[in-house]
């Protein structure tokens, strides 16, 4: 082999060496966990410039992933629209040490670092993921899976004898007496409950529900006579366009619902669902009817949001000048 060969193959040689040498393992510590990517399910998107926001727990301090809100096809986009692809999120932080995460929703010109109280799902991150459902935040479990609800129809705003199966309240005649028709604990700061009634082409509310044993927040459709005093409402005067009232309600379904607070869109119901009862279609006014859970409750996760956490611990975290 003549000299200037046998020089490059040294060279080529010792670059090799070189380069292995730089994958050898020894700037495994510049790697770190600083992207996640999330997936969603059944989370609906938020109107009117309500948004989410994600958030991870690392050493004890809630850290925000990013703002994002859903598309209709149940992907995640940012707040202007934009599809963020496979879901992918980068942060400026490193996520090795996140104790769990979860989803807010926002009120529409956020740009504190705090999370709003209306935190809709979380879950512990292990083994770099976490799963996120609704009813791993206490408050949010006990509602939707522990809820009783009875009904009556009657129309006491009007007085006695009049259109009675065109008003529904939540309370329970069995007793002897007007007794609370609703077991529903206290509502988590961030939330509140909401009764409505559904039939062919309308969806009508019965008013927010602050309390069971008292009048809910409004009575757009009732009489001027007293209430109750429990939540409910007669459906008589002030009826929206396309319907006419009295409001014939046998057959129609009754639904209480857990609402953000505040409402992102107040005219619809979230899914959200605590109770739901069949009106039946002979249904006699001041008979006590049962609500039940919507879904079975084996089953009781079925159509509520959630979604997946996926730390992503092979992108480089960035490097300091000089290393």
């Amino acid at each position: 082999m003549n000299a200037p060969v046998k020089a490059c193959t040294t060279l080529l040689v010792a670059a090799a060496v070189l380069l292995t040498g730089c994958d050898s393992g020894d700037d495994l510590e510049n790697i770190g966990a600083r992207s996640l990517r999330l997936t969603l399910e059944a989370t609906p998107p938020q109107p009117d410039g309500y948004h989410y926001e994600g958030w991870i727990n690392v050493e004890g301090e809630d850290r925000s992933f990013g703002k994002f809100n859903v598309d209709d096809y149940g992907r995640p986009t940012d707040i202007n629209g934009l599809i963020l692809a496979a879901g992918l999120f980068e942060t400026d932080y490193d996520l090795d040490s996140s104790l769990y995460a979860f989803v807010t929703i926002e009120p529409p010109g956020d740009v504190d670092d705090q999370p709003s109280d209306t935190r809709l799902m979380g879950g512990l991150v292990r083994d770099y993921q976490a799963r996120l459902l609704v009813t791993n935040y206490e408050g949010l479990e006990d509602a939707l899976i522990l809820s009783r609800g009875t009904y009556v129809l009657a129309t006491p705003t009007n007085g006695p004898d009049s259109d009675e199966t065109s008003g529904i309240w939540f309370i329970n005649l069995t007793g002897g007496g007007v007794g609370r028709g609703l077991q529903i604990p206290i509502p988590l700061s961030g939330w509140r409950y909401e009764g409505w009634i559904v039939g062919e082409g309308f969806a009508l509310s019965t008013g927010t529900i602050t309390h069971h044993s008292r009048d809910d927040d409004a009575a757009p459709y009732s009489g001027t006579g007293p209430s109750p005093g429990f939540p409910g409402e007669d459906f008589l005067f002030n009826a929206p366009p396309g319907l006419t009232f009295p409001l014939r309600l046998q057959g129609a379904t009754v639904i209480v619902t857990l609402e953000p607070d505040p409402d992102p869109d107040p005219d619809n119901r979230s899914t959200l669902e605590l109770l739901r009862g069949q009106i039946p279609g002979e249904a006699e006014a001041d008979s006590t009817y049962l609500m039940d859970l919507p879904v079975d409750r084996s089953q009781y996760l079925f159509g509520f949001p959630a979604a997946t956490v996926l730390i992503d611990t092979t992108v480089p975290a960035p490097q300091s000048p000089g290393s």
